[in-house]
């Protein structure tokens, strides 16, 4: 009995109650949907992450697509597609493929920018990329004028930026680097101060301090600011060594070369390091020393000829005559038809 009034009851419900209940269940649904985007967006997001990782920046991009669609309101979701879009046109304007491809790329990087600004309007990171589009297009632009306005806009980006975030070391030593490039010395000093007042440790700062000093013609200032960057960045990449060159051109080798074997320390693949240090033993006649820098040169790159002519030279000042002849064939093995190399391979072979 109570079965049969049970059935009775379902039939018993209207229509418009049906509606009410299938809009519930509609209603209901809708906001699990709505609620479960997130969570779907962080999970494509960190799969995209694992992609590029792993170098895999197509896979990646493609996640970062998805993600976009997911999350259309998180911005910071979004810059990392554009970062992935940016990196493929910086890439494809080295490459020959057809101008129009190359503009259709800046233009995808272009239109995630433009969406992070729409969405955040005074994010300064946002107002840099966009920047750096015009920047692009101005690579591509052919005509004086058109270029000329591009860099301008860039330009005016690249100062709104700083202004939005004025205790931001980054987007302050941009705005000093423009100075300098526009030969504002006054306006760029006062920059790079300020943001080392900022950060103390930004050593592109005392690098580009130097690099004024030394348009000016200060050499004892663009010394200490080698020196400062040193001791305030001791593990700044290639300061020493541009403090080495500056100590050549003074008549220091020695001191030069001791700036060199800190920076080789500091990194065993500097190619540049190593160069400068093979290069200041043989003005040294420092020749075990030049050996033992030439040897490392043809570990880091192999197929630079010169390197191992180097290293033969400063075998053959130590009389060590087969080891030199060995160091000869590789040279001439990258360069077949050098009769120099040939020359000198039957000199040291009539030994």
């Amino acid at each position: 009995m109570a079965e049969t009034n049970n059935k009775s009851s379902w039939t018993q419900i209207s229509t418009a109650d049906w509606l009410k209940i299938a809009g519930v269940i509609l209603a209901a649904a809708f906001a699990l949907y709505r609620c479960s985007l997130p969570f779907r967006a962080e999970f494509a997001f960190r799969e995209a992450y694992n992609y590029e990782a792993q170098r895999n920046f197509a896979a990646a991009g493609q996640k970062y697509e998805k993600v976009l669609r997911l999350a259309p309101w998180e911005t910071y979701y979004h810059s990392q597609l554009g970062r992935i879009y940016e990196n493929e046109a910086r890439a494809a304007l080295s490459t020959d493929i057809p101008l129009a491809e190359k503009l259709a790329k800046i233009q995808k990087a272009d239109a995630v920018y433009d969406l992070c600004l729409k969405i955040s309007p005074t994010n300064p990171w946002y107002v840099m990329r966009k920047a750096e589009m015009y920047g692009l297009y101005a690579e591509l632009e052919t005509d004086a004028e058109k270029k000329q306005a591009l860099l301008g806009q860039r330009e005016e980006l690249i100062l709104r930026a700083s202004e939005l975030d004025p205790n931001n070391a980054i987007f302050t030593l941009t705005a000093a680097n423009l100075y300098l490039s526009k030969g504002e010395h006054a306006k760029a000093l006062e920059t790079y101060q300020h943001v080392l007042t900022i950060d103390e440790r930004m050593g592109d700062a005392y690098m580009m301090l130097a690099e004024l000093y030394r348009q000016q013609g200060d050499r004892a200032a663009q010394e200490e600011m080698y020196r400062t960057c040193i001791a305030k960045v001791p593990d700044y990449k290639n300061v020493r060594l541009q403090l080495g060159l500056l100590y050549e051109q003074q008549g220091r080798l020695k001191d030069a070369i001791v700036l060199y074997r800190e920076e080789v320390q500091l990194d065993k693949n500097n190619e540049y390091a190593f160069r400068l240090l093979g290069s200041a033993f043989f003005r040294d006649s420092q020749w075990v020393n030049m050996e033992i820098a030439f040897n490392r040169l043809t570990i880091i790159n192999p197929k630079v000829a010169d390197y191992y002519l180097y290293k033969a030279q400063a075998q053959a000042r130590q009389n060590k005559i087969q080891e030199a002849i060995v160091s000869l064939e590789a040279a001439l093995t990258l360069r077949p038809d050098d009769a120099s190399i040939k020359a000198n391979l039957q000199n040291l072979r009539g030994y």
